[in-house]
């Protein structure tokens, strides 16, 4: 009697599908640079297609900016917690941004979204020159992450002096320029917080009013980057 033993093995292909960020809430030109995330399929096409998928891979966000963020952790993370985190730098500047970001973007994190919200207290002291100087540098650095990146405009101040008024106005114009040039994304938020009820009595952060006003617009456009 002969026995005659096969042994069948066919190759494992692997497939990626791409999934990308969709940014449309400003002027920006669409983000270059969208490395594959997705998917990996396993198939045996000659056995009966078996197949085998991962689960998708979710996009790390974070959002990070001054004091003005205290608040918007929750409308922000709550869709994915585990994925998203909101950095509140009370009195920051924009360098202290710069030298925080090496700790909140991570190496393996691929193609994330990164959303900016400083400024404000660099508005009270320097001039237009020194502000757009640190914005450059900042830029120089979020490029090193390759992220989709998205400035959140300036908020307005109320009874800080027609200077600080002026040079809020100005730099922003600069920023969404900016913005354009660089390939980053610019969210102006404009007229919102001029309204009545939003300032809380020092002129500088939001009330109860503002916050939410505030967290469900940044809120929303994360959402709408991710789908």
């Amino acid at each position: 009697m002969e026995i005659q033993v096969s042994n069948r093995f066919h190759v494992l292909s692997t497939g990626t599908n791409a999934e990308s960020g969709v940014d449309d809430t400003s002027e920006g030109r669409e983000q270059k640079e969208n490395p594959s995330i997705g998917r990996h399929e396993m198939h045996c096409p000659k056995d009966g297609g078996f197949t085998a998928t991962t689960p998708k891979r979710r996009r790390r966000v974070v959002v990070v900016g001054d004091s003005l963020l205290r608040g918007t952790e929750s409308s922000i993370c709550h869709p994915d917690r585990e994925n998203r985190e909101v950095c509140c730098l009370p009195g920051a500047r924009i360098h202290d941004v710069m030298e925080r970001l090496p700790r909140l973007i991570k190496p393996s994190d691929r193609y994330p979204f990164l959303l900016l919200h400083v400024g404000t207290n660099d508005t009270a002291k320097n001039d237009l020159e020194q502000i757009t100087a640190d914005y450059v540098a900042l830029g120089r650095r979020i490029k090193d992450f390759r992220a989709q990146v998205v400035f959140s405009s300036i908020l307005p101040v109320q009874e800080k002096g027609l200077g600080r008024d002026r040079r809020i106005v100005e730099v922003n114009k600069w920023l969404r320029r900016w913005c354009w040039r660089e390939g980053f994304r610019f969210f102006d938020h404009g007229m919102v917080f001029l309204e009545g009820g939003v300032l809380g009595r020092d002129g500088l952060h939001l009330t109860k009013r503002g916050k939410n006003i505030f967290a469900s617009r940044l809120a929303n456009l994360v959402r709408r980057a991710l789908n």
